[in-house]
């Protein structure tokens, strides 16, 4: 197999590639002149491009060697664009507010998303594209999952357009969509309070028992009017409550 294969292949490179996609991702994240905007996985360079025409102070992250090589030469002339070289998951993000518009690779799509949204950093949105599963299960409302979950308090999720395989090359087997991942502001905890509230909720979801009142081991006097309060039944699951 080819070396440019078999990277493809290990860095699970589908390069968008369909101008009309790139566009209704460059336009629908409102990304405006100034904003500091990070392109993860900047590959062949043409989401990079649509944002830097926009006036974005881009940073366009790139592990493999040799795309890193062509994106310094191909932005050699446009001060406001910085080529990283660096696996996403480890590199260092802004201290400062910021943006990603990107075309995730799908084999590491959680990873990245727990590497942006897991800590209390200062992101403001993320419109990334992801395979059209991942987008349906992060972004629509009442999903009910663990990560959905811990999530929540601080961010809102949404799902944009479908974009379908034949707009990547090489084409994968499936389609993609728009995942919007907007910062809540305010937030509904504080964040002081954000590894407590995860670990009540990893267990909830984690545990042994079922349902939310034997997750929480409370006698049902109490339960039932904390339930009845918070519009939920006595014999509800982790995840039919939404954060």
């Amino acid at each position: 197999m080819p070396d440019r294969a078999v990277r493809r292949r290990v860095l699970s490179q589908n390069f968008l590639v369909d101008r009309r996609a790139i566009d209704t991702l460059v336009d629908g994240s409102g990304v405006a002149e100034g904003d500091l905007v990070i392109d993860i996985g900047a590959g062949n360079g043409l989401i990079s491009q649509a944002l830097a025409h926009r006036g974005a102070n881009l940073v366009a992250i790139e592990r493999d060697p040799a795309l890193a090589d062509r994106l310094r030469a191909k932005f050699a002339t446009w001060p406001a664009v910085t080529v990283v070289e660096a696996d996403v998951l480890t590199a260092p993000l802004p201290s400062e507010p910021f943006r990603v518009v990107a075309n995730l690779p799908f084999g590491i799509t959680t990873k990245i998303l727990r590497r942006l949204l897991d800590d209390s950093g200062p992101l403001a949105r993320a419109d990334v594209i992801v395979q059209a599963e991942v987008a349906r299960k992060r972004g629509t409302r009442g999903r009910g999952t663990l990560l959905n979950a811990c999530w929540e308090p601080w961010f809102e999720f949404a799902t944009g357009a479908r974009i379908p395989a034949a707009a990547f090359r090489p084409k994968p087997r499936v389609d993609a969509a728009i995942l919007v991942v907007a910062r809540r502001d305010p937030p509904l905890l504080d964040p002081a309070s954000r590894r407590d509230y995860e670990q009540f909720v990893t267990a909830a979801f984690e545990g042994a028992h079922p349902t939310v009142a034997s997750a929480l081991t409370l006698p049902r006097a109490q339960f039932a009017p904390l339930a009845a309060e918070l519009g939920f039944g006595v014999t509800a699951l982790p995840p039919q409550l939404d954060a």
